[in-house]
C-alpha cells in the first residue's frame, strides 16, 4: 500500500510537468535556447521580449583578393587570400528586424600572390609605380600586402523566420591605407618594399553579402585607384568569398 501511494503521489507531482510541456511557449526563441554572450551581444541573459531581434553585429570575411585594370599579364594565384573584420551596429526598422541598416568600424587585410612585380619608375625626377610579369631569380614568396581601417554601411533585408533565415545584404564601405608593402624572397634572402612614391590612401566601394543564416556570400569592388599617378598602372582591389556572422 505505501508503494502505491508513492507512486500516486510522484504521478501528480510530474503530471503537471508533462502539461505544460504540451502548452505552447510563448517566450521568445532567444530565451529558451539561452544563447549566451556568443549570440546576443548583451551579456549572459537573453534580450528581453520587446526589443528588436539583431543580428550579425560581428562577422569576418574570408575572400579571395585580386586586382583589375592594367595588370600587363600578371596572373594572381588561387591561395591569394584576405580576410576582414567588421564590428557593427545592427539597427532594426520594426520589431522582427526584416528591414534595417548596419554601420559600424572593421578591418581588412588584402594579400594579393602573383607572379608580379611592382616596379618604382623615375623619369625626369618624377616617380610611379608599375605592374609587370616578375622575369627575374625564381621567387619563393611574392605577394602584395595592403592593409585598411574602415567604416562599413549595410542596408539588411531577411527573413523573419529565426531558422534558414534568408539575408541580403547590400553595402558600401570607405577606407584608409595605413599600411602597405610588397614582400618577397630570392634563395634565403628576403625582401620587403615600402614606400610606394604615388600610393593611394583613400578607398571606397560597393559590398555584398547574400545567404542564409550565419553563413552568407561577400564580394567587394573598390572604385578607387590603388596608384594615383597619371602614368601608374590603373589597378583596382576586388574580393570575393565567404563571411561569418557570429552574433
Amino acid at each position: 500500500m505505501k508503494k502505491i501511494i508513492s507512486i500516486l503521489i510522484l504521478c501528480l507531482l510530474v503530471a503537471p510537468l508533462f502539461a505544460q510541456d504540451k502548452k505552447k511557449d510563448r517566450r521568445h526563441p532567444f530565451e529558451t535556447r539561452k544563447p549566451g554572450i556568443m549570440r546576443m551581444y548583451s551579456g549572459i541573459w537573453a534580450p528581453p521580449p520587446e526589443r528588436a531581434d539583431k543580428f550579425d553585429r560581428f562577422n569576418t570575411d574570408f575572400f579571395w583578393n585580386s586586382w583589375i585594370g592594367e595588370t600587363n599579364g600578371v596572373k594572381t594565384k588561387f591561395y591569394a587570400i584576405g580576410h576582414a573584420i567588421n564590428l557593427m551596429f545592427d539597427v532594426p526598422f520594426e520589431k522582427k528586424g526584416r528591414v534595417g541598416m548596419g554601420i559600424g568600424l572593421g578591418y581588412s587585410h588584402f594579400n594579393i600572390r602573383s607572379n608580379g612585380s611592382l616596379d618604382f619608375v623615375n623619369i625626369d625626377n618624377t616617380y610611379y609605380t608599375q605592374l609587370n610579369p616578375y622575369t627575374g631569380p625564381k621567387r619563393w614568396i611574392n605577394r602584395s600586402v595592403f592593409n585598411f581601417v574602415e567604416v562599413p554601411f549595410e542596408l539588411r533585408f531577411r527573413a523573419a523566420r529565426e531558422r534558414g533565415k534568408f539575408k541580403f545584404y547590400p553595402g558600401f564601405k570607405a577606407g584608409y591605407m595605413f599600411e602597405y608593402y610588397h614582400k618577397h624572397r630570392i634563395e634565403g634572402a628576403e625582401y620587403k618594399e615600402f614606400n610606394f612614391p604615388d600610393i593611394n590612401h583613400l578607398h571606397y566601394g560597393p559590398t555584398i553579402r547574400i545567404g542564409v543564416d550565419n553563413i552568407m556570400l561577400f564580394g567587394y569592388y573598390d572604385m578607387a585607384f590603388l596608384f594615383n599617378h597619371d602614368q601608374s598602372s590603373k589597378l583596382q582591389l576586388f574580393g570575393a568569398g565567404i563571411s561569418i556572422g557570429w552574433f
